[in-house]
């Protein structure tokens, strides 16, 4: 119940940690709904996308509609 140091990132008592295949965040959690908030526009985002996908075969032209990778 102390906040520790690791790879130089300070994480609290109640912080939420992601891990994948890319790496690591640390989201505090302070600023936890924030941060679900954004992550849920990106996700509503990135759905839209899949039927241009399908429809255009290239992620390419995708990501220029979208003006998104």
């Amino acid at each position: 119940d102390v906040p520790v140091e690791c790879g130089g990132i300070t994480v609290a008592p109640g912080d939420i940690i992601v891990a994948g295949e890319d790496g690591v965040v640390v989201v505090p959690s302070a600023r936890a709904a924030e941060v679900l908030k954004r992550a849920q526009e990106i996700d509503a985002r990135e759905t839209k996308m899949v039927p241009f996908i399908k429809q255009h075969k290239s992620l390419g032209k995708v990501i220029a509609i979208f003006n998104r990778i």
